[in-house]
Order: structure tokens, then sequence, then C-alpha cells
């Protein structure tokens, strides 16, 4: 299916305290670029983001906004080694019993006594943030994806449009063809016959006929703008990035048309030409938005 380099997705996922957005706008561009705008705390998965991109986007400067609320760690529970501590207090009640000191150990110095309180175990933040992340991520480069190829078959069905009239404006030029070099051949005799009179070589005005049919012919430039159309409407119905295909195409048939305009000075090949002239430009404008 036929996609546009312009869109825009958004996604979000939660997790028990904290949250990951993401946001993706594409535009126009030659290559494919990645631009991320990221947290501090998401730096280390700017290779990942990048890969997950690469997957889907072939073409189009894509502005990655990726935005991380709350906070990832895990919950904050101390853990208390109540066994460890208990031993502590037989250990030093008996020893204030030894020495006949008194006995006043307080829970503000028992917990300072190593081991009694022990910090809290967090899973990593990168390994419990990058599956939220993904999946932000992911469902915005789905929505994004849609947004493109919903304009692409827009485009599409505009291309085909046109295509259509470039086909009718083909078919009026292959008609005018003969025409106009018959009306050539004639106009020729008829001044050389003005100049030379009633005596002049037939033999040779046939010739010059012949040397001037070879250079005005446009036969074979129509032929290969017919090949050239064939070409671009299986191009654009074909699926995977196309746009520089299509783009190169284009300008071979703007050629052939250069070509005809540069040999034919018949007003009415000239017409056509101008049209044709028009509607390539428009279709090359749309084509700079396809990936």
């Amino acid at each position: 299916m036929l996609r546009s380099m312009t869109g825009y997705g958004r996604g979000s996922c939660s997790g028990e305290n904290f949250s990951v957005t993401a946001e993706l706008r594409s535009v126009n561009h030659r290559y494919a670029d990645f631009f991320l705008r990221l947290p501090r705390e998401l730096y280390c998965f700017e290779d990942r983001i990048r890969r997950l991109l690469q997957k889907e986007i072939r073409r189009g400067r894509v502005e990655a906004t990726i935005a991380l609320s709350g906070s990832p760690a895990a919950k904050v529970e101390i853990d208390v080694n109540e066994a460890l501590a208990a031993a502590y207090c037989r250990a030093l009640q008996k020893l204030a019993e030894r020495l006949a000191l008194p006995f006043d150990l307080g829970l503000a110095q028992l917990i300072q006594l190593p081991d009694v309180l022990r910090p809290p175990q967090t899973v990593p933040t990168d390994e419990q943030i990058w599956p939220f992340l993904e999946k932000a991520l992911q469902e915005a480069l789905e929505n994004l994806v849609k947004q493109r190829e919903e304009e692409g078959s827009n485009l599409a069905r505009d291309l085909e449009l046109r295509l259509e009239k470039l086909s009718s404006i083909l078919e009026e030029m292959a008609t005018l063809a003969p025409l106009c070099l018959e009306e050539q051949k004639k106009r020729l005799e008829s001044r050389l016959g003005e100049m030379l009179g009633a005596h002049f070589d037939q033999g040779r005005v046939l010739m010059e006929c012949a040397i001037l049919a070879e250079r005005v012919d446009f036969h074979e430039e129509l032929v290969r703008m017919g090949s050239h159309l064939e070409s671009f409407q299986k191009t654009l119905r074909s699926d995977g990035p196309v746009g520089r295909r299509l783009d190169f195409i284009a300008q071979e048939i703007f050629r052939e048309v250069n070509t005809v305009g540069a040999k034919q000075q018949d007003y009415r090949i000239a017409e056509q030409v101008v049209k044709m002239k028009t509607e390539l430009e428009k279709m090359r404008e749309q084509i700079q938005n396809i990936e």
C-alpha cells in the first residue's frame, strides 16, 4: 500500500507507579532520519528506539518525543532483620550484666547496628521501563503508519486521475502526429513551388521532406512515454517504498515531453505539450510526499 511521508501517532503505557508517552511526527525527507527527544533517564534506549522505528519507516524525517512521568523504581520497603536485632539485644544485655552496667539500649541505637536494616532491592531501571516504553512506541508507530497509509491512499487516487489525463493527452498527440507531418510536407511543397515555379525536381523535394520528417518525427518519444506511463501505474500499485522510483519515472516522462516540444512546432502539439507538463508538475509535487 502506498504511504505518505507525513503523519502523526501517539501511544502511552502505564506501569504500577509510572507512565510512558510516545509521540511521533513525520515529514518529507530524502532518507529515513530520526530525531529523538528523550528525558535523561531514557538516553540508554536510543538505539532500541531507532531500531524499532526502522522496521516501519523507510523514508521521512521522524521526530519522536518520549515523556516519562512518575518514578519507575519499585516500591520502597525496608527489610528488618529481626533475628539479628534480637541477637544484638541479648548479647548487649548479657554484657551489661557482666559489667554491672545499666542496660539502656534504645531503638535508635539498635537500628544503627550493622545489617539490622537492609536497603530495598529494586529492579534495574532499564529492564523495568523498556517493556512499557516499547508498547507505547509500538502504539504510536501503528497510529503513525495508519495515518501515512490513509494519506497515501488519497495520493494514489490523485495520481491515478492525473495518469489518466496524461494517457488521454498522449492519445491526442498520437492522433495529431501523422496529420502534422503530412501538413508540414504539403507546406514545404507549396513554398518550394512558389519559389522555384513549376520546374523543380520532385524527387529532390521528396528527399528533403523525408529528411525533415525524420527530424520532426516524435513517434519514438510517444512510444517511450506510453511505456513510462505503464511503468508508473504498475509502480503506483506495488507494495513497499516507491517514491523514488515514481519520481525517476516522472523525470523520464518529462524528458520525452521536452523532446517532443523541441521537435514539433505545430501549435496543436505545443498545446498538448503544455498540458502534459502541467500535469507532470502537479504529479511530481505529490510524489515528493510519498515514502
